[in-house]
């Protein structure tokens, strides 16, 4: 059986290739834990575990998949300017900066056990201080780097003849046209894509996680962390690197940079680049900065399970655009319902075992799940044999769930009980009694009064209603 993934480097489907079949590295960008991750965030992370699943568990093959934790905050404009995402925060919540990462830490972990997603080591930044200060000596050693007294060290991108190749083809073309249009800035940099490494504490200001260095106090630039995580534990040279896609032109492609000229010897860092596209909210990626995020806490108290959000995100496919919507969630809570009674009805009263993909049958559902990660199809696939199964195609469905999907279909119990809140029902009553009165005027309004409070209320054809 053979991988084909997307090449962000190559722009075209590859056939995966792993540096040493003995051991798959994969490196997947992580959350800054400064705040709870969006679902945004939460549809990369269900992807970076996806694939690692697959390498593991169809392929067969052994996987050390390493996502960062970063606990020290980069800047807000996720560049070289602004304020340290931990300190504003630290403010926001009246508590210190480590007690702020230790927090969202602890619950990023709660949200991917709750998601089913699965990775094997979470470096955090404040553990590899020491190795980022020796690639920024690496990076200075070999002439890459300049100072900006007072600010911090930087590198000078014009000194790398293919910088921003992960951009695509005209990677060049757009270098020159962004480095023509940029604003000409009292800031000191030589060329507008040069970026921090090592940025210099402010003079007279106290942070609470700046670092001594052999340049004084100091704090890290956002991207060199990756590099000396993934590099701490995966080698100078690893098979694939996972982020989301705003990733490519700004904090991968400054990753690349500097650690290929830092200490790859100007040869490829990671063989296979993967991106997961945006998720949308009204036309709009998501992200805290549009301040239109829901995290998996929101989505739980609206009467949703994580699992329905995980089956919602492999609806699409993780390079395409997926609108988020109410409706949209709703379906699928619906559909990973259906499915499991679907499955309960056949398998009912006998014990699967252990199972792996066999069969003639196991290709229709391992040929997509092997071109690069077709989750749509696949889970059509599933829909299809779930109306007409038999012994063979079920035990290849519960292979597939206990080890890809993970969407709780064979559960005993697919939906927890969650108490109603008594002003939500006493809503639906007063609906009822509107409706009886034929004020279907007024039925209406507190149908969208419970709607907008994140609950549903549908009429039951043998009468009264539900909440959902």
């Amino acid at each position: 059986m053979k991988l084909k993934i997307y090449n962000t480097l190559s722009r075209i489907k590859e056939e995966f290739q792993p540096l040493d079949p003995e051991l798959v590295k994969i490196y997947s960008c992580g959350p800054t834990v400064y705040g709870d991750p969006h679902i945004g965030n939460l549809r990369a992370f269900t992807f970076a575990g996806l694939l690692g699943d697959t390498i593991r568990h169809v392929l067969g093959l052994k996987v050390k998949h390493v996502m960062n934790i970063t606990d020290v905050g980069h800047l807000t404009d996720d560049g070289d300017h602004g304020e340290d995402k931990m300190e504003k925060w630290s403010r926001k919540e009246w508590l210190t900066a480590w007690e702020i990462a230790e927090k969202y830490e602890k619950n990023f972990h709660e949200y991917l056990t709750k998601l089913g997603i699965h990775f094997d080591e979470f470096p955090k930044a404040t553990d590899y201080i020491s190795q980022q200060i020796q690639i920024v000596e690496e990076l200075e050693k070999n002439g890459y780097t300049y100072l900006i007294p007072g600010d911090g060290i930087y590198m000078d991108t014009s000194k790398i003849e293919d910088y921003g190749k992960l951009m695509g083809e005209h990677y060049k073309k757009n270098i020159a046209g962004l480095n023509a249009g940029a604003r000409v800035e009292n800031d000191g940099k030589k060329n507008p894509t040069d970026f921090a490494l090592w940025k210099i504490s402010p003079a007279g200001e106290k942070r609470q996680m700046e670092r001594d260095s052999p340049r004084g106090v100091w704090f890290p630039g956002w991207h060199i962390e990756c590099s000396a995580m993934s590099r701490a534990t995966l080698g100078n040279f690893f098979d694939i690197h996972t982020g989301w896609y705003d990733h490519i032109s700004v904090h991968h492609t400054n990753e690349i940079a500097q650690s290929e000229c830092g200490f790859t010897d100007h040869k490829k860092w990671v063989n296979y680049r993967m991106h997961c596209q945006f998720l949308n909210i009204k036309g709009e990626k998501i992200s805290k900065s549009l301040w239109n995020t829901f995290s998996l806490p929101e989505i739980e108290a609206r009467w949703f399970s994580a699992l329905d959000l995980r089956y919602f995100f492999m609806q699409a496919h993780y390079r395409s655009f997926q609108d988020f919507t109410r409706e949209g969630l709703e379906a699928a809570k619906s559909a990973r319902k259906n499915l499991s009674k679907k499955l309960k009805n056949y398998y009912s009263g006998f014990s699967l075992g252990d199972w792996n993909f066999a069969g003639d049958l196991a290709e229709e559902i391992v040929s997509p799940l092997l071109n690069d990660l077709d989750m749509p199809t696949v889970l059509a696939v599933v829909h299809t044999w779930s109306t007409h199964l038999d012994e063979m195609k079920l035990k290849n469905i519960y292979f597939l769930e206990k080890n890809i999907l993970k969407l709780g279909i064979f559960d005993e119990e697919i939906e927890e009980k969650i108490e109603i809140p008594e002003e939500i029902i006493w809503l639906a009553q007063q609906r009822v009694e509107a409706k009886k009165a034929k004020n279907f005027w007024l039925a209406d309004e507190l149908r969208e009064r419970i709607k907008e409070l994140g609950y549903v209320v549908e009429d039951l054809k043998e009468g009264g209603f539900e909440i959902k």
